[in-house]
């Protein structure tokens, strides 16, 4: 047994302080009476109050003993070793993520595994410390070295489940961050195991042994897991997948709605483990689209999906070019692309348009928008230095996505300008002799190409094409993209040309403002359901007037780890590093000085009872 409050010891003076004054109460007057024998009370009650006289028994003086005992007892705070085994610094790893959403126990998993770290809070000593790490998409740390109690608990109750995946090899990561070298350390990991893969190899071991503890006891749940919408030159379909993840036999009703309303209804059973597809009609007018499931499962975030009915936005991209079949093509290739072919003596300008290819012609000045440059002529602002002659062509990196499935092995070039002095960006395709191809990303993605494509034959390469695609899809991705997007993922949203504003609304109602100079990247998508992109735009080309042009993406869970449910009942941990020779193992403490405090109180009752019955 361990006294956490050793000090108050002191208060045990107060024990022989009740017996001196148990000594020495008030005496009362002497009478004389005429027999003794009719007085016992009284005789026996003067002769205990004759200062330092033989001790007598007295249950009020035995009570009031106990009951000082008791109280002392309580104050020095006595604990037992705890049955759970903490360290000095114990790391709490929380997982916070979708799957901890389900109601197998009750009330959820998050709130199962909250009731398990509290227990393990009160069981502190004074020298232990805790970290607590909520494990999402992005782990954060909840409460960082804590040794309060109270702070701990209020710091556990402030987290919520969030609706993506849960990053055990981040969480790890982090965790490791926050001991330090030598550290007697231990965590602890509260999950139903339905984790993303280690992606980390953690060669050298983690500096502390983690300990698994299974939250969640069953795996039942009927999901919808893919809604995709398909349109034809004759009619729209949706096709909504739904998946009985349990082992019984459960039935359904798929209920069907369009922006617009009710669109059908549909009963359905499925068999344990069954999947079943479904083609339902989308109404002409719909913008989105939305299905549910009245399941009455354990799990509801896999109860409804939503999808964007409406075909992407049209980007307009002119080309500017004394004649080249061979771009026009490639840029054609885009089914988002409106290209417009201009000779370069009738260019007035790309004020209209989302991005311009210029093609052996460079304007006054280049628009502040993205744009393709290709053999800019001598004198212009882009131009290199003289022709030389070219050698092999290489990527400057092979790993670059812009060069995803390209190859350039048999690519040729005859000649190009000497690039190698040019600022403009960094290097993508290069040869020994200069850089062929440049790209920057500030203050729009652009790209720079110093020779004739004519003087080549990688327009009769496959590989040209694909470029050409991959890099206007990184110039130019879809400006709101239509597909959807899992919880957590981050959303690219380009600004309409000429835009003022540009805000999204999320499904539970609030605006996040977006700035309009350049492609944004809107992370905030922790929510499910149907995100509303709102822009100011001029009502067209040329004109003062403004118009608000709305776009939609949906955000759903679609992960079938998760709808799975199925806690792990072993999941694979990195290994610990050794012990070093101060890493010792520790126990918490139980307080029970609680208990002692109470039976004091009973005291305190009995002693009263005694005193009414003249004990």
């Amino acid at each position: 047994m361990t006294f956490l409050a050793p000090a108050a010891a002191a208060l045990a003076l107060t024990l022989p302080v009740i017996v001196a004054l148990y000594f020495l109460r008030i005496r009362r007057p002497t009478r004389i009476v005429p027999a003794l024998h009719l007085w016992p009370d009284q005789i026996r009650d003067r002769q205990a109050n004759v200062p330092w006289q033989k001790l007598r028994f007295s249950w009020l003086l035995l009570l009031q003993l106990l009951v000082a005992a008791f109280l002392v007892a309580a104050a020095v705070q006595p604990a037992l070793p705890a049955s759970a085994s903490l360290a000095p610094h114990n790391i709490v790893l929380l997982d916070a993520s979708a799957s901890m959403q389900a109601k197998d126990v009750q009330p959820s998993r998050l709130e199962d595994a909250k009731r398990q770290i509290s227990a393990m809070i009160d069981q502190l000593g004074p020298q232990d410390r805790m970290t607590l790490i909520a494990m999402q998409s992005t782990p954060r740390i909840v409460a960082s070295g804590s040794a309060d109690h109270d702070s701990m608990h209020r710091a556990l109750s402030g987290v919520a489940a969030s609706n993506g995946p849960a990053d055990l090899s981040a969480a790890l990561s982090l965790a490791a961050g926050v001991v330090r070298a030598g550290e007697d350390s231990r965590a602890y990991l509260f999950s139903d195991g339905i984790v993303e893969p280690l992606h980390s190899a953690f060669a050298n071991g983690l500096p502390f042994p983690v300990e698994y503890h299974r939250i969640g006891v069953s795996g039942e749940n009927v999901g919808l897991t893919s809604l995709v919408v398909r349109s034809s030159a004759q009619s729209r379909a949706a096709y909504l997948r739904v998946h009985n993840f349990g082992q019984q036999a459960r039935s359904v009703t798929v209920e069907w709605r369009s922006d617009a309303g009710l669109v059908d209804v549909r009963p359905l059973s499925l068999a344990g483990g069954q999947a079943q597809d479904l083609v339902l009609p989308v109404p002409d007018a719909a913008a989105t689209v939305t299905a549910r499931i009245d399941s009455k499962d354990n799990f509801a975030l896999d109860d409804s999906v939503t999808a964007i009915a409406r075909t992407p936005r049209a980007f307009h991209v002119l080309l500017v070019t004394p004649g080249n079949v061979f771009l026009e093509q490639a840029l054609r290739l885009r089914t988002d692309f409106q290209v417009d072919v201009a000779a370069p003596a009738s260019y007035r300008g790309a004020a209209a348009y989302a991005m311009t290819v210029f093609d052996r012609f460079s304007p006054p000045a280049l628009p502040d928008a993205p744009y393709i440059v290709v053999d800019p002529p001598a004198g212009t602002p882009l131009a290199g230095g003289a022709a030389v002659g070219i050698g092999r062509v290489r990527a400057s990196d092979a790993g670059d996505p812009l060069l995803t499935n390209v190859s350039l092995q048999d690519v040729h070039v005859a000649k190009s300008q000497d690039m190698g002095p040019s600022t403009f960006g960094r290097t993508l395709i290069t040869s020994v002799q200069t850089p062929l191809v440049l790209v920057r990303d500030q203050p729009f993605r652009q790209v720079l190409v110093g020779f004739d494509i004519h003087d080549s034959d990688f327009p009769l390469r496959i590989g040209f094409p694909v470029l050409m695609q991959n890099l206007s899809e990184w110039m130019l991705p879809a400006s709101v993209p239509s597909r959807s997007f899992h919880p957590d993922e981050p959303v690219t949203i380009v600004p309409e040309n000429g835009a003022t504003t540009v805000g999204v609304i999320r499904p539970d109602g609030s605006r996040r403002q977006l700035a309009t100079g350049a492609i944004a990247t809107f992370a905030d998508t922790d929510l499910v359901g149907i995100y509303t992109v709102e822009q100011t735009v001029p009502a067209s080309p040329g004109l003062s007037t403004r118009k608000t042009d709305r776009s939609w993406f949906a955000v759903n869970l679609f992960s079938d780890a998760t709808s799975q449910l199925t806690p792990v009942d072993r999941l694979a941990l990195p290994p610990a590093r050794a012990l070093t020779a101060g890493q010792t193992e520790h126990r918490g403490f139980l307080q029970v000085w609680p208990w002692i405090a109470l039976l004091a109180l009973v005291l305190v009752l009995g002693e009263w009872l005694a005193f009414h019955r003249g004990l």
